[in-house]
């Protein structure tokens, strides 16, 4: 029979990575978001501000859909946590029943 070996979950990383994937979208959609609303004379020529404003349309669709991403991702680490949580009590409780 093949040796057991023991299984930690360290709940402190996968929170903080929870959050960090909870920031993504955030975090990259300011400077798309930036660029998507230039004002017209922020840019001084006006071809660049429309390739500018084009940028960040393009990017802000990306962007999006990476925020869709990371919070599926955050769910399932919310998922992983609680399902761990609640074998852990369960294992514990059967070792007190026993």
């Amino acid at each position: 029979m093949p040796a057991m070996g023991d299984l930690f979950i360290d709940f402190s990383t996968l929170r903080r990575v929870r959050r960090d994937l909870d920031d993504v979208e955030s975090l990259l959609s300011g400077p798309c978001r930036g660029m998507a609303e230039l004002p017209a004379d922020a840019a001084g020529h006006a071809q660049l501000r429309d390739r500018l404003r084009e940028f960040g349309d393009e990017w802000d669709y990306g962007i999006a859909k990476l925020g869709d991403f990371s919070k599926g991702a955050a769910e399932a680490l919310d998922h992983i946590e609680t399902t761990f949580t609640e074998l852990d009590q369960e294992l514990s409780k059967s070792f007190d029943e026993a």
